[in-house]
This record gives structure tokens, sequence and C-alpha cells, in this order.
């Protein structure tokens, strides 16, 4: 099963510009893998590192989830595309999720943020929000007013540039005036997917960078924050 690429903070050495990246929200929670053939459906779920079933204690409760919102408008997707196995990445999370933990309680939704294409790899962003334009159509409002979106929030294309990045992590709501951006930051893409070309980075934000650290200290933290 396709495992999720890593993608780079925008900090230090590591920083890349991106010109015209597709900036994306970034919301807080788990990254799960659905994986799906023309045989035999969505046969196969994982995290970011194992394969869970419908009694596994932590994400049993993605599959019914993902099967009741997102497996019938992404099965049309692959079957008009005429694709043969594809896995999708989807962000599993709640209002309460913080940094990969998650409350009992708390009601749960799964966000689509990621296409894989056997033989082809993961999908560039321009490709991505046009197989997923009725997803983008059918967010909607849980019952406490909430947004909830099926794909990522799409802020549209910016220069990804240091100062771009600065302006996210202190004050992003005055960088993107598409809407409010979530609390842990966005992530830029650029490319096609299609010649290995996709580039993706990460901006968050400076509270839910302290949020991190207050939580787990200096030197756990910063692994998540990094992760």
């Amino acid at each position: 099963m396709k495992e999720y690429p890593s993608i780079s903070s925008s900090v230090g050495q590591r920083f890349r510009e991106l010109p015209s990246a597709y900036v994306f929200d970034k919301l807080d929670g788990s990254n799960l893998r659905f994986e799906w053939n023309r045989k035999r459906g969505w046969y196969k779920y994982g995290t970011r590192s194992r394969l869970f079933d419908e009694k596994d204690p932590d994400f049993g409760e993605a599959i019914p989830l993902f099967q009741g919102t997102l497996a019938e408008p992404l099965t049309k997707i692959c079957r008009d595309e005429r694709h043969d196995q594809v896995v999708v990445f989807c962000e599993f999370w709640g209002r309460k999720s913080f940094a990969g933990l998650h409350e009992k309680d708390d009601l749960k939704r799964l966000t689509l943020f990621d296409i894989a294409v056997h033989k082809r790899g993961v999908l560039g962003p321009k490709e991505f929000l046009r197989l997923t334009k009725p997803l983008q159509e059918t967010s909607c409002l849980d019952d406490n007013g909430v947004r909830v979106p099926l794909v990522p929030y799409f802020f549209g294309q910016h220069n990804w540039t240091r100062a771009f990045v600065e302006n996210i992590r202190n004050t992003p709501e005055a960088v993107l005036d598409r809407g409010a951006i979530s609390f842990e930051g966005v992530v830029g893409k650029t490319g096609d997917g299609r010649t290995h070309n996709l580039v993706m980075a990460k901006a968050k934000t400076q509270k839910w960078i302290d949020a991190v650290l207050a939580k787990y200290g200096p030197k756990e933290g910063q692994k998540i924050i990094e992760s």
C-alpha cells in the first residue's frame, strides 16, 4: 500500500521557494490511507505506518465514515478516469483533535487531501482540484455551524517565499483573504505529478507550534512539529 511522501517544513536550509504554489488548508488530525481497485473496490485501510480494520480501537470508526461519505464519489472518479488502482489520503479529525491525538467522544470527520494513481504517484494540485470539484461543492456545515470540508479549503495560488511563510506563521489572517486558516497552518504544492515533479511544503502557525511545545516539551514537541 503506497505510503504518503514526507512534506518538508519551510524552515532553515530546507526552505525552497515555490512560484505560484497551490495553497491548501492543513487540518490537524491523522493521515489515513484507503486503497481501491477495479475488482475489489475499497478493500485496504491504513495509517501512515500500518494497516487497520474496523475492529481497530483507534481508527476502526474511520472505515464506515469513509464508506458513508467519500467512497461513492471517489469510486465514480476512479471509474470515470479509467484507473485500475488508486490510494487516497484523508485527514481523520475532530473539533478536539490535536497533534495526532483524538478524543473518543468527539465527532470525527474525513477530509480528502491527495490521490495517488498506480504507476503515476500523487496527482498534482491542479488535477486534484479538477477531479474533486464535485466534492468541493458538497462541503457543508455540521450541527454546530462549523464548516466540514470533504476536501481541504483552497486559498488560491501564491508565491511561496520566506516572507509568505513568515506571515502564515505569525499573522495568517493578513495573508490569505479567501477564508480563515485552520489552527495548524497550510500546505503549498507545485508540479503536475506526471513527471515526478510534485513538490510540497508546509507552513505552520506559531500558535499551533507553541501549543505543541507546551504539551510535549521541547524535544518531543519538535519532532511532532517537523513530522
